[in-house]
């Protein structure tokens, strides 16, 4: 299984949006939402004609504070790396940003 180098954004607790892409992402990339859920959003290189390849360089969640439907997340055969620490399959470093997130997230004012 493949090691990525990846970086994360989350835009939230107000707007709850997160990001995970990988680090450096140096081919163009558009987004494909998913056909499963429509919280998700895939981001995939796209060819030379900008049409998106089956090849993920990130995803996108809406609500990802409250998202449980983990089973609508694609199955890719790579380990994500956050620096500092280990790296996890996409599901399985999801599910530890968004403890992490749940336990930042009533320690922010609300109207920011």
């Amino acid at each position: 299984m493949a090691t990525m180098k990846a970086s994360v954004v989350w835009d939230g607790p107000k707007r709850d949006v997160l990001a995970l892409l990988v680090e450096p992402t140096t081919q163009p990339y558009g987004a494909d939402p998913s056909e499963e859920d429509e919280q998700v959003v895939l981001y995939r290189v796209l060819d030379e004609h900008q049409e998106a390849t089956g090849v993920v360089v990130g995803i996108e969640i809406e609500g990802f504070l409250d998202f449980d439907r983990w089973e609508s997340l694609p199955k890719l055969d790579i380990r994500w790396r956050l620096p500092g620490h280990e790296p996890l399959p996409l599901e399985d470093l999801l599910r530890r940003l968004q403890r992490e997130l749940r336990q930042q997230a009533p320690a922010v004012p609300q109207g920011r």
